[in-house]
């Protein structure tokens, strides 16, 4: 990952998805699967995104066909590997809290957002 933004959107991925862990942990208090269930929606949309980052940054210098090729095929990629983790983690985790889980994912997924509007 050489892309200075990709990196910065990563981090701060990671840094939403482990503020929702605390978070759910502060309002949750003894239930551990409230905060697990937020880390497991983070990383629904941490590992992903690094998929994202690897296929479409691995193009330089190539025509803007096939880089636009490059970015589809990564987008294609994020969405499967995102439906099957969170399948994965419904069927295999039986305890999950959903909201936690969606927490956890819609904390990370800003970070895209904020991202934008965060300059440094």
């Amino acid at each position: 990952m050489t892309n200075p933004d990709a990196k910065r959107v990563i981090r701060l991925q990671v840094r939403l998805t482990l503020l929702a862990v605390v978070i759910s942990l502060l309002v949750a208090g003894a239930t551990i699967n409230v905060p697990v269930s937020a880390l497991i929606g983070g990383l629904c949309a941490i590992l992903p995104a690094l998929a994202y980052v690897r296929i479409a940054g691995a193009m330089h210098r190539v025509s803007p066909a096939e880089l636009m090729r490059a970015h589809y095929k990564a987008e294609a990629v994020k969405f499967v590997l995102t439906l099957l983790l969170f399948g994965g983690a419904l069927a295999f985790f039986k305890d999950l809290s959903v909201a936690g889980l969606f927490g956890g994912y819609i904390a990370a997924t800003s970070a895209y957002w904020f991202g934008l509007l965060i300059k440094n």
